[in-house]
């Protein structure tokens, strides 16, 4: 039999014991689906709400990709209305991807739920993510061949944004519960709740899993328990490895600059967490989504520190003035070697751009557009940039009705009205997930 610990059984003071562990404030969202897991949290939340004073606010997201879900979130506000508790249901309008659906409407529903908990002045988000839920994740990953970060998977806590908008603590109270613990304290409540016909649809990889770990602990080889058991271990392996690259970043003589780019005095790959400090720097510079394979980023910085710029995942890595610099590949952004430009934003108000920047109007920015400085950038303002010229392609622009009129990262042009704030050293340490 797997080694794993026994999950406990699902009450109303054991969540609230949880509830008291995470620090959760008095004044919070829930994330209600009308699922059974979502709906065991609403119930738990009710309950916590008459017994403490606290107050909750229930969300529901629409996504308006299933005829029956407006009747759903419905029945939901109905369910959340005989419980006590206030309910808004959130709709994710516009186009909807051809490819990609399900990881657009995961955006979609975090980006939605962040700005509607902040709009009500809300403390935090709860989700109602399970113990099964934590497994069929880590199994996943390990399917993908992930790491140890990849590996340790949820946490019970961490802090999400809406694009530009001020994080906000995203809690997760039930993950040491499983997902059988809230089926039967639903039953005891006698209380129905939606079962969406994706969770039966084959196509989903999550649904193909869960089958698979059903049948695997049936047959004593792997349960849910030993999974998260083992992310657990893995999570504090994670702490301390992204203690000793951080270690390593200074004793390379790391520096952020604040227009969005960091540099190395030295580079030494056979130093323990070099991999993944160059991982976390090529990240934290390109404005992707996700982390590169840990062996393609110490091949592309030891490249460059040879003398030979390398690219990955939107960074460029390359020698410059005696230093290692990590930049933002201009190509993706202006347009050359073949990628299509990235276009033009209106500044209406803060706006997170390419991921690596938030930009904030604070005067007049009638008609004002952000964009990448591109080759006016190095034409007129390369003499009194200190970084690599590449760097400045890369960097936002301000312009009104076309003419570019400054660059609010750099210290030579300032527009008047909007003021900008590199997130290198924020994407860096990964502490807040900003949905746009």
């Amino acid at each position: 039999m797997p080694e794993s610990h026994s999950p406990p059984s699902l009450t109303l003071e054991q969540f609230r014991a949880r509830l008291d562990t995470l620090g959760a404030p008095k004044r919070f969202a829930i994330a209600v689906s009308g699922g059974r897991d979502s709906m065991a949290l609403m119930r738990l939340c009710a309950a916590h709400t008459a017994a403490s004073g606290a107050e909750i606010l229930a969300f529901t997201v629409d996504h308006s990709l299933r005829a029956a879900a407006a009747d759903e979130a419905a029945q939901v506000k109905r369910w959340c209305a005989d419980a006590g508790l206030a309910h808004e249901t959130l709709r994710w309008t516009g186009t909807k991807p051809s490819t990609g659906l399900q990881a657009a409407a995961r955006h979609a529903r975090y980006r939605l739920l962040a700005q509607a908990a902040n709009a009500a002045g809300c403390d935090a988000l709860l989700t109602a993510h399970t113990l099964d839920d934590q497994a069929e994740t880590i199994f996943m990953r390990l399917a993908r061949g992930a790491g140890v970060d990849g590996l340790a998977a949820m946490r019970a806590e961490t802090l999400i944004a809406a694009g530009a908008g001020a994080p906000i603590r995203l809690l997760r109270p039930m993950l040491e519960f499983s997902r059988a613990a809230g089926t039967q304290y639903l039953a005891a409540l006698d209380q129905p709740y939606v079962d969406d016909p994706s969770n039966d649809d084959p196509t989903f990889e999550r649904v193909r899993v869960r089958g698979l770990l059903a049948a695997l602990a049936e047959q004593d080889i792997l349960n849910a328990d030993a999974l998260c058991a083992t992310g657990r271990k893995l999570d504090g392996a994670a702490h301390r490895l992204r203690a000793q690259e951080d270690k390593l970043f200074n004793t390379c003589g790391g520096v952020f600059y604040r227009w969005g780019g960091a540099s190395l005095c030295r580079w030494d790959d056979s130093q323990p967490g070099a991999g993944g400090l160059a991982r976390r720097l090529i990240y934290a510079c390109g404005g992707g989504e996700h982390l590169p394979d840990e062996d393609a980023a110490a091949r592309a910085v030891s490249e460059a520190a040879a003398g030979r710029a390398a690219t990955l995942g939107g960074a460029l890595i390359k020698r410059w003035k005696d230093q290692l610099w990590f930049l933002r590949e201009p190509a993706g952004l202006t347009g050359r070697t073949g990628i299509p430009a990235a276009g033009r934003v209106a500044l209406h108000g803060p706006l997170l751009w390419d991921d690596r920047y938030i930009l904030r109007p604070q005067g007049d920015t009638a008609d004002c557009e952000i964009g990448a400085l591109g080759e006016a950038g190095l034409s007129e303002n390369q003499q009194l940039f200190q970084g690599p010229p590449e760097a400045l392609a890369a960097l936002p622009g301000v312009y009104q009705r076309g003419v570019l009129i400054g660059a609010p990262t750099l210290p030579f042009t300032p527009p008047c009205g909007v003021s900008a704030e590199a997130l290198i050293e924020e994407r860096y340490r990964r502490r807040i997930v900003r949905f746009s």
